[in-house]
């Protein structure tokens, strides 16, 4: 084959080309993105069960559309007016089948008319009737202001229509809305759809920008655009093999998976750049062709060892059993392999047709010789190095050891969105849009509330709003036609589901504590059978799991690739030593989120667990050149650890920068769980550059180490 790709390079770069224009292509009709975040969750725990209970009983409260809707003053007659269009016409949009607002609170008697609708509040003028409203009623503290200038509505749609008909509809319901009125999106669907919009955005800003930043960097680096060029072909080819087989497996592109595009960018292009530094060097004593088949033979090995290590990470992250984790699992190792292949293919054709009779060997390339010089006069000192080396791993294990695990709900709130800012609108005037539900057993599994029933109610209603008035359900036979019972009592009578209103951007802490006083004000009240349910409480609780089972994919990532090492390397002791420089960057990264209380969220893990994977990169490219020096027939000792030293500090911090330049790109991500995990990795790659550079080489001399057998 690569006597081929030498031989006919404009034939090997046509099918190139038309097998990436084409999967890219298919990628490009038929990648899907899906914002829900809960779908990385196992549903292992009682807020899983209780939310999924929730969700089959009543109609998928999880779904519905919240609007904030602002006034002047909701009191005055023409505003009120406007409202109660703007409610009408929601409720009349075809995919409408019920609209929650402060005209369905009901009477004291549970009967009949809405409160607002009765006889004696019909003939008082709008501002009179709200303040009643807000007075007696137990809901209307979520549904109204306190000054009237701001409401909240609930449209509980017909799921079977689809989304986009959804919601067109309602947006054509908004767009002929009383200019008086402002009425926003705000809720966990709305939010779910500005997560999926970000998701485009990322992929069609940040990718191409990392790219374009890696590229830049190499041309800095290698100081010529045919350099920089042949180094990003193969991960552009490699992007598009990997979305067009995202694509063909039906899978979308989610929050976490968002990472793998901007990864295989990067990781392609420092893979290409270690390819390519070979070749040139080989080019000052040999031809173009044979330069760049000695360069492959060479640095292939390594390349292939340090694709396996990362997607070997990526392998790992299979034993959370997190449906969208496991995707991911199934992806990263399928991203590495494609990328990987395109480097072997893409290369030999893209150096042959790009420098054509230009003489190769004259690319100067930075030999960064000052650290170059540090790292030997490091080695010299070994021992002391060494020392230092061991005492920095074992304190920072100790400083893991101090590691929070939890969830930060607004890593998963695009940035400078609109979403984002109404959530700050609303949580300034009401009690929040994200809602907590305690489900309540019946007394009797008959449709409608009973005599029992509306005591247990009105008991519930007292703990969890603070009122006697409590939640009013008929007594009568037979199912009420308010929208709020409806709404709050399931389909077959057995249970009722009553709301508690708190702000979306709550910590996860905030979120478990809320939970826990509704569960404690209803056992005050003699009722210990409730459940309590709502998104972020299954949030709260189900993704501290997953960030402790990646934990546990992290220790066995660790443990796989330090055996794998050890049967490849042909040395246990040069895998065990390896684990020194590997793991440093992770647990010094580590380390600055205890030091700076910041707990460890999914992002967190997987970002170590993956940049752990890419850490070792530089680790096997140093092996793999005393492996060469072994192969030369050269005695393995501290000239021959120098020597590699020498050959691998260049490459190594043109990759490194490289790196850092990508990651540091996601920076700018919409979704700050991307721009977290880009932080954190390229923070653990500064870290194993320093590692690899200054520790490792003195590591190996200190343990008597050479290089592998051949």
């Amino acid at each position: 084959m690569l006597k081929f790709l030498l031989s006919r390079p404009a034939w090997a770069s046509l099918c190139l080309t038309v097998v990436t224009t084409l999967l890219t292509v298919f990628a490009t009709v038929f990648l899907t993105v899906e914002g829900d975040v809960a779908q990385a969750l196992k549903g292992t725990s009682k807020a899983f069960l209780a939310h999924s209970e929730l969700e089959a009983k009543f109609g998928a409260p999880s779904k519905d559309e919240i609007f904030f809707v602002r006034a002047k003053d909701f009191g005055d007659p023409k505003t009120f007016a406007a409202l109660e269009d703007l409610v009408l016409g929601f409720q009349l949009a075809d995919s409408t089948k019920a609209v929650l607002s402060i005209f369905t609170l009901p009477n004291t008697e549970g009967v009949g008319l809405s409160y607002l609708a009765g006889t004696e509040m019909s003939a008082l003028p709008p501002d009179k009737r709200l303040d009643s409203l807000l007075e007696v009623s137990p809901l209307a503290q979520f549904l109204i202001s306190p000054d009237r200038s701001a409401v909240l509505l609930t449209v509980i749609q017909d799921l079977s229509a689809t989304a986009q008909d959804r919601i067109l509809e309602l947006e054509h319901e908004i767009a002929a809305a009383d200019p008086a009125l402002t009425v926003k999106f705000v809720g966990l669907a709305a939010l779910q759809r500005e997560i999926s919009a970000a998701l485009v955005t990322d992929q069609l800003i940040i990718t191409p920008a990392a790219g374009l930043l890696c590229i830049a960097i190499a041309l800095f680096l290698f100081r010529s655009w045919r350099a920089a060029l042949v180094c990003a072909i193969p991960s552009i080819l490699g992007l598009g093999w990997t979305l067009g087989v995202i694509a063909a497996l039906g899978l979308p592109i989610t929050p976490f998976m968002a990472i793998v595009p901007t990864l295989i960018i990067i990781l392609g292009i420092a893979d290409s750049v270690h390819v390519f530094h070979a070749v040139m060097n080989h080019a000052k004593e040999t031809d173009t062709k044979s330069a760049v088949a000695i360069g492959l033979r060479e640095t292939m090995p390594a390349v292939i060892l340090a694709a396996l290590t990362t997607a070997l990470a990526f392998f790992c992250l299979v034993f959370v059993g997190s449906p969208t984790i496991t995707d991911l699992a199934l992806v990263g190792p399928i991203g590495m392999a494609l990328t990987t292949l395109a480097v072997f293919f893409a290369m030999p054709p893209a150096i042959l047709l790009l420098y054509g009779r230009k003489p190769l060997a004259k690319a100067q390339p930075l030999k960064f010789r000052s650290l170059t010089t540090i790292a030997l006069a490091l080695l010299s000192r070994n021992r002391a190095v060494s020392f230092f080396a061991f005492i920095s791993f074992g304190v920072l294990l100790v400083v893991q050891t101090q590691t929070v695990i939890g969830y930060r709900p607004m890593d998963h709130v695009p940035r400078g969105g609109e979403f984002r800012k109404t959530l700050a609108d609303l949580n300034a005037v009401l009690p929040g849009s994200d809602v907590n539900f305690a489900i309540l057993n019946a007394a009797d599994p008959l449709p409608g509330a009973s005599v029992e029933d509306h005591e247990m109610l009105s008991r519930a209603g007292k703990a969890l709003y603070g009122t006697e008035a409590g939640i009013y359900y008929s007594q009568d036979e037979g199912r009420t036609d308010s929208a709020i019972y409806r709404r709050f009592e399931s389909e077959d009578g057995s249970v009722f589901a009553l709301p508690v209103i708190r702000p979306l951007d709550r910590t996860w802490v905030e979120v478990l504590a809320t939970a826990e006083q509704m569960r404690d004000a209803l056992l005050e009240v003699g009722i210990d059978d409730a459940r309590i349910a709502g998104y972020s409480l299954m949030s709260s609780v189900e993704l501290p799991i997953v960030v402790r089972e990646l934990r546990v994919a992290f220790y066995v990532a660790v443990t796989l690739v330090t055996v794998l090492a050890a049967v490849l390397l042909r040395s246990i002791r040069i895998s065990l030593l390896s684990l020194v420089p590997n793991l440093i960057p992770i647990l010094g990264v580590e380390a600055w989120l205890v030091l700076t209380d910041r707990p460890l969220t999914v992002t967190g893990a997987l970002a170590f667990t993956i940049a752990f994977g890419i850490a070792v990169d530089d680790t096997i490219h140093l092996l793999n050149r005393l492996r060469l020096e072994r192969k030369r027939g050269a005695p393995i000792d501290r000239k021959a650890i120098e020597l590699a030293l020498r050959a691998v500090t260049a490459p190594i911090m043109i990759t490194s920068l490289v790196l850092l330049a990508g990651f540091t790109v996601t920076a700018f991500s919409q979704l700050p769980s991307v721009s977290v995990f880009g932080q954190l990795t390229a923070a653990a790659m500064a870290l194993a550059l320093i590692a690899d550079i200054f520790l490792f080489p003195s590591l190996l001399c200190w343990g008597g180490i050479g290089a592998p057998t051949k």
